[in-house]
């Protein structure tokens, strides 16, 4: 990743989450989207995204030139994979193969692209030293069309895109970042992204994920109440949302929704503490667009058992300055470019 980088994109179904750096104070912002610009983690409409983006740079003062996105959770797939020991052109040869149960086409349609994992121990693949050593990597495969068609679209909004990460590649970068900087850090770190259509679960040991699972509840079902109860479109219904119109999140209905994905979750945990039973979770860190309502995030603790923890320790020298989960993968983002920079 370039030093270059000083805006990060975090492009969900519902917002917008922007990262950007100017003369080295952090700015946040989130940007509901227009209506129908976004469906299932498509952009249905190439062109007024463009311009969405465009009128984003000019309003917020946005820096331009090189930018970093990560990739709505369903455009990509990861996977801990494990390949004998080859030449850096052999690996990325080879590495399509192994998701070929997951991929429709061609493998040459597809980006492929890894991270060895226990780096500490492990030197990279050698171009002229192939040998039979396992290498256990974290591996990501993704549509060549569709990165080139993110890269194109943002281009005419203004941003050159030089990084385009995976959500699960974010985490681990957090992750590592923390425990290169915090001697207390646990071994796991599990994330709870409370997003629009749907709940992801990741649990991230060191330098991989260890278990990862999808709870088909996301936050629209708390718009759909919402809209129900205020007689509204339910795209209308999310200001409503957002702005807690007579305290609207506190509503039984909506309670009801809270519970009826804690428990999801729960069940979520619960297998992971029995699979790993060595492990034990110190808490659950809150991410996206649902992190940050309050009355959610209580039945979270109470139902799971766990502390939400602050995310702000996820990025050593902003401590204080990131208290919202919401936009905890964009900063990541910005915080690895700091680093190298």
């Amino acid at each position: 990743m370039s030093k270059s980088i000083k805006v990060a994109f975090d492009l969900g179904n519902s917002s917008l989450k922007i990262a950007a750096l100017k003369k080295g104070v952090l700015e946040l912002h989130e940007l509901p989207l227009p209506e129908n610009l976004m469906e299932e983690d498509n952009i249905l409409m190439p062109h007024a995204f463009s311009a969405f983006l465009k009128k984003a740079k000019k309003d917020l003062r946005l820096p331009g030139g090189p930018a970093g996105l990560l990739l709505p959770s369903s455009k990509a797939i990861c996977r801990l994979v494990t390949m004998p020991r080859m030449s850096v052109d052999q690996l990325m040869l080879n590495l399509p193969y192994e998701f070929s149960d997951f991929i429709h086409g061609e493998p040459h349609q597809y980006y492929c692209d890894y991270a060895l994992c226990q780096a500490e121990s492990q030197e990279p693949p050698q171009q002229d030293e192939p040998g039979e050593e396992q290498l256990t990597m974290m591996a990501a495969v993704v549509q060549r069309q569709q990165i080139q068609d993110y890269i194109r679209i943002f281009s005419a909004g203004g941003f050159f895109l030089k990084c385009i990460l995976p959500q699960e590649m974010s985490l681990i970068q957090l992750v590592q970042n923390c425990r290169r900087e915090r001697a207390e850090a646990p071994g796991e770190f599990c994330f709870i992204d409370l997003g629009f259509l749907s709940t992801r679960i990741f649990v991230v040991h060191s330098d991989h994920i260890q278990a990862a699972r999808r709870v088909p509840i996301g936050i629209r079902a708390l718009d759909e109440v919402v809209a129900d109860l205020f007689h509204m479109d339910p795209f209308l219904a999310d200001a409503y949302k957002r702005g807690n119109h007579q305290g609207v999140l506190e509503h039984p209905r909506c309670m009801e929704v809270y519970e009826n994905l804690a428990v999801e979750v729960l069940k979520v945990i619960n297998f992971y503490h029995f699979t790993y039973r060595q492990n034990q979770l110190d808490g659950v860190y809150l991410i996206g667009g649902g992190a940050e309502i309050a009355p959610l995030r209580r039945l979270l603790e109470e139902t799971l058992g766990l502390p939400a923890l602050p995310v702000d320790t996820l990025i050593p020298g902003r401590e204080g300055q990131v208290q919202n989960g919401t936009f905890v993968c964009a900063v990541g983002l910005m915080a690895e470019a700091e680093k190298e920079g």
